[in-house]
């Protein structure tokens, strides 16, 4: 059964918050806010009065506010401005209000205008720009604005490469598995294969050599990349060169991973996923059997999940009961811990399953 694509578990989690701003940090510089006052010197008049060339000029609060907020804004740097909008965008989504950080992404968005389409006479984007651009995309790509994420991970892509800085470097692998991610949702599938493959090849060579220690984050890299690969080949229907390429993620994670890495069950669910996208039912099971063995050893988080799958994988073998009874039972449990995204994949295939249900009462 192929689905549409999903961003890969623990994905957003762990790439997104390598480069998310802190808010405290952005807003550098002045600025003043809708209520603010100036409070003038002289208690007993509300106006400043400055004598110059023998006359008095009188400048009204509202005129020095104004005139304020023009000049500091004048004098901004793009840095200063893009750091402003990125942290208003921040603290609006952490708020849980998109619609208020859409604005502030657009004009962001606006002002790198020149190093989303380079010219040849475009000035090469210092590094500090460079990482502003990223965290913009991360931006873009939690309010789902898919095509200019693209758009401002690539220039990541491009002002790295400007500043020297290598297509095989681990942050410049980052961009291109969150690339694949993005080209799968879009359901742009070949652009999305080679963004991944691109990730498989620099982690697994990183991973090959024997001459350094493995790095963890080197390891979750090419965990994620497998995953998305795997995914990506159910989601254009081509179970078996997802199989092929889920064992071999598994045989290579059997040699780097440790036997608790968090990746090592998401994996084999993803496996017995593709087990019964091929009708293999017993192997779906079997291989799913491992992954909840795996995760209660390593990645609690996702059992639900899990579970959830081995239910599903019960549900079309036939065995009605059993797949209701352990849905019933992992409703109760999402409710506690309140996983929304694993009770809506639920209800969903709980309507397949009364369906089944119905046209086996039919049949007796």
């Amino acid at each position: 059964m192929c689905t549409k694509y999903k961003i890969p578990t623990l994905a957003l989690s762990r790439l997104l918050v390598r480069t998310q701003p802190k808010v405290s940090n952005v807003f550098s510089g002045r600025s003043y806010s809708k209520n603010v006052r100036l409070v003038c010197p002289y208690k007993e008049n509300k106006y400043q009065r400055r004598e110059s060339c023998g006359q008095t000029r009188v400048l009204g609060v509202s005129t020095l506010v104004a005139a304020s907020v023009f000049g500091s804004f004048l004098n901004e740097s793009k840095e200063d401005k893009l750091k402003k909008r990125i942290g208003m965008c921040t603290m609006h989504l952490h708020q849980a209000e998109p619609h208020l950080a859409k604005p502030h992404f657009q004009e962001a968005f606006e002002l790198l205008k020149d190093d989303l389409s380079r010219k040849r006479d475009t000035p090469i984007p210092n590094l500090k720009i460079v990482y502003l651009i990223d965290q913009l995309g991360n931006i873009a790509l939690q309010l789902e604005c898919y095509r200019e994420a693209i758009e401002l991970y690539m220039a990541t892509v491009n002002g790295f490469a400007l500043n020297g800085i290598e297509r095989s470097n681990r942050t410049v692998t980052e961009l291109f598995l969150k690339i694949g991610q993005i080209y799968a949702i879009l359901g742009e599938f070949k652009l999305a294969e080679m963004s991944f493959l691109h990730c498989v090849g620099v982690t697994t060579l990183e991973l090959s050599r024997d001459d350094q220690p493995k790095n963890p984050k080197v390891i979750t890299l090419a965990g994620l990349a497998y995953e998305g690969l795997g995914k990506l080949y159910l989601s254009m229907n081509h179970p078996e060169n997802a199989l092929n390429m889920y064992q071999h993620a598994l045989q290579f994670a059997d040699t780097i991973f440790q036997p608790d890495d968090p990746q090592i069950p998401v994996l084999l669910n993803d496996l017995a996923t593709v087990y019964e996208a091929l009708n293999d039912y017993d192997q779906a099971l079997e291989t799913v059997e491992k992954a909840i063995s795996a995760a209660k050893l390593g990645n609690r988080a996702a059992l639900p999940s899990i579970m959830c799958n081995k239910a599903t994988i019960l549900l079309f073998k036939g065995e009605l009961e059993t797949a209701r009874n352990l849905y019933e039972e992992l409703i109760e449990t999402c409710k506690k811990i309140y996983d929304y995204e694993t009770l809506r994949e639920i209800k969903a295939n709980m309507k397949i399953l009364e369906e089944k249900e119905g046209l086996r009462e039919m049949s007796n």
